[in-house]
């Protein structure tokens, strides 16, 4: 088989130079899989073989500024092709337990089945040549990528390094894949290694599993191999009242939660918060749930679970996150109560500055479409309450009538009050206080 892999005419020239030179150009691993999924792949990884690395270098180096990471890494970018990675076939033998205990080993007339062996997946060890487009599939991988099966290449070299497991996770979700039972077989028993992994990569995979398109199947196989962290495994354990959630457990819910918020995260502010939220926003259910499954209190409670959530380090991110977490069915209590206009206001002041309130409205219709039935009555109910609200009270904090300014002129000596004092004065704001019917009032209370 033929595979035409679409490159750019500065591409080609910098290709052909390593060519000229004797080289061998082989594109790897996902701009293949990419191709035969007629994707659009940002990224082009190329293997050359039969140079030496200092030789490649040289070459590279007619064409612009050369990073290199060593000859040990045998990895080499090139400035004028920001988006190639230029590498020397390898071997790669563990040493440690961890994600970069590796020595490697470079032979650059290493036969090519065997450097396609050192890869994770079947689908990622298709090799396509530059010159011949010929398609080199020692594996079977594009079977599996037909079939959308994920396959693991070499088990013994793949439990080498734990980040696969969750590479595989992120694959599944990105490409609609099923991963075979002996997969399956093999991650199971690399799940004490994970705790070799830094927080910061699998943080790196979890983003790629909520952004793929189908990111409930790359969480369920992180369940079926047995590595949700504590905090998502109960969930699967925690039951819900059969006449509000038909779908079952907590865990079946927030996954139904999670494939909606997946069709609909580039209408929201923050798509990677949003989806987050997405998975987090019933953690609490698993601590406060009782006999019947009721769950009062569990966005309170699913706050507190959230500061054990290590993972997410970004400060803006935690706070999205937090914030949803905190008032993810609000809106939804507004509209079915008719709560009074001060409840809908205090409500946009509690999201200001840390998500708008299209977000809260898109993650009020996920988390009522994850209840597993029809809920066309229920969108209809949101659509024209929201419509309803906003046009009479906007959908925006109203801007505050005092301001830290106007304490300053009023005998109030003890400045540390200042925050209390106004938050007190924005709530009487809310109640309807004129700007100069607040300051006497504080005047009065506060002096």
């Amino acid at each position: 088989m033929q595979v035409n892999i679409p490159i750019s005419e500065k591409e080609k020239e910098v290709f052909d130079a390593i060519v000229s030179e004797g080289g061998q150009l082989f594109f790897v691993g996902g701009i293949v899989r990419d191709t035969l999924l007629k994707r659009e792949s940002k990224d082009i990884d190329v293997e050359v073989f039969h140079l030496s690395y200092d030789k490649l270098c040289e070459i590279l180096s007619r064409f612009g500024h050369v990073e290199t990471f060593g000859a040990s890494f045998a990895v080499v970018h090139l400035d004028l092709l920001q988006n190639c990675e230029f590498a020397l076939p390898r071997q790669e033998k563990s040493r440690g337990s961890g994600h970069q205990d590796f020595d490697i080993i470079i032979d650059s007339e290493l036969p090519l089945e065997k450097a396609a062996r050192r890869r994770d997946f079947t689908i990622n060890a298709m090799m396509v040549d530059y010159k011949t487009k010929q398609l080199f599939d020692f594996f079977h991988g594009y079977d599996d990528l037909m079939d959308k099966r994920l396959e693991v290449i070499d088990e013994k070299s793949f439990q080498e390094d734990p980040l696969r497991l969750y590479r595989g996770a992120s694959f599944i979700s990105r490409f609609h894949l099923e991963a075979s039972e002996r997969t399956k077989t093999i991650c199971k028993n690399m799940k004490e290694k994970v705790k070799y992994l830094s927080e910061e990569r699998i943080y790196e995979e979890y983003v790629k599993i909520l952004m793929g398109d189908f990111p409930s199947l790359g969480m369920t196989f992180l369940k079926d191999v047995g590595v949700l962290p504590s905090y998502l495994e109960a969930l699967i354990h925690t039951h819900q009242r059969p006449d509000y959630h038909p779908e079952g457990s907590v865990w079946n819910h927030t996954m139904l939660v999670l494939d909606h918020a997946a069709e609909v995260k580039g209408e929201t502010s923050w798509p990677l918060a949003f989806m987050w939220s997405a998975l987090l926003h019933d953690i609490g259910k698993p601590l406060v749930t009782t006999e019947d499954g009721r769950a009062i209190g569990h966005h309170e409670a699913g706050v507190d679970v959230f500061k054990d959530v290590k993972i997410i380090k970004n400060k803006k991110l935690r706070a999205y996150v937090k914030m949803m977490i905190l008032v993810h069915m609000e809106l939804l209590k507004i509209f079915y109560d008719h709560s009074r206009p001060i409840v809908y206001k205090r409500l946009l002041k509690k999201i200001d500055g840390i998500f708008p309130l299209n977000d809260l409205v898109w993650f009020s219709r996920c988390d009522k479409a994850g209840t597993g039935r029809c809920a066309i009555q229920d969108m209809a109910l949101i659509n024209e309450r929201l419509e309803e609200y906003v046009s009479l009270y906007g959908d925006h904090a109203q801007e505050a009538l005092v301001s830290g300014k106007d304490l300053l002129a009023l005998p109030i000596e003890d400045h540390r009050q200042y925050g209390d004092i106004l938050r007190q004065a924005y709530e009487w704001q809310l109640q309807g206080m004129k700007k100069e019917s607040i300051l006497r009032r504080l005047l009065h209370e506060f002096r």
